[in-house]
């Protein structure tokens, strides 16, 4: 077929457009885009075309979607080094960023045969469950759910469990995270992730589970996360 003859998709010049206005900082991380009728008519096109423009644009990774909220400028990612020991309000501080945790619910348990398995203690021994939810700017990025030996950190749900639990866990009980085994892999956000997050139920997600150990080699806790797709930059040093 002759190139000149080739028809380009109706979206393009919608999509192209903005991709200028957000890579030129025109349009600055986390704004909110006009709705798909308001973009139609700038444009001069169909609602369609206009959605269209915005899928493209998300799957370049330059935007993001709310649930029943509408389409907004993703912000820089944040560089995440797995290996590194650091809590998410430091490493989110360092990179500029302001963060904050909202409690979801905390309670004491029974360990389950998971937990006894991954915290290496007994069924039945008490563990505490922590959920939060931790936001980056405002936009909420990620669920977390702690399952923490609750016979290292007496009493630690009467403290305020939305600062830093990895700080705390230092200041208060002289526990040092000093290493982590690190599971990560692409997953489907579940219903109660989702939800949290803002997100429709199976929207695209990254997993990744920590079994952080303190200074003398015991299992203190198991962090999983439930991160939105788009947040993060994965960075691994290799070396010979």
């Amino acid at each position: 077929m002759n190139l000149n003859q080739a028809r380009v998709p109706k979206y393009t010049p919608i999509r192209d457009a903005i991709a200028d206005k957000i890579e030129s900082g025109e349009i600055v991380g986390n704004a909110k885009l006009p709705s798909e009728r308001i973009l139609s008519e700038q444009f001069n096109t169909t609602r369609v075309a206009a959605r269209e423009a915005l899928l493209a644009l998300e799957t370049d990774g330059l935007i993001y979607r709310l649930d029943r909220r509408g389409w907004y400028v993703r912000a820089p990612r944040i560089i995440y080094q797995p290996q590194s020991t650091k809590s998410f309000n430091q490493y989110v501080q360092e990179q500029g960023y302001i963060p904050s945790t909202n409690l979801i619910s905390a309670e004491l348990m029974s360990a389950t045969a998971w937990d006894a398995k991954h915290l290496n203690i007994k069924i039945d021994d008490p563990v505490y469950s922590i959920w939060r939810r931790r936001s980056i700017q405002g936009r909420a990025v990620v669920v977390e759910h702690l399952r923490i030996n609750a016979s290292l950190f007496p009493e630690l749900l009467a403290q305020d469990l939305e600062q830093s639990i990895t700080i705390l866990m230092a200041e208060r009980y002289q526990s040092f995270i000093q290493r982590a085994d690190i599971h990560l892999y692409p997953t489907a956000l579940a219903e109660m992730q989702a939800r949290a997050l803002h997100v429709n139920v199976g929207a695209l997600g990254l997993y990744i589970s920590r079994q952080n150990r303190d200074q003398h080699g015991v299992i203190t806790d198991i962090d999983q996360e439930y991160w939105l797709h788009d947040v993060l930059d994965l960075h691994f040093e290799a070396r010979k």
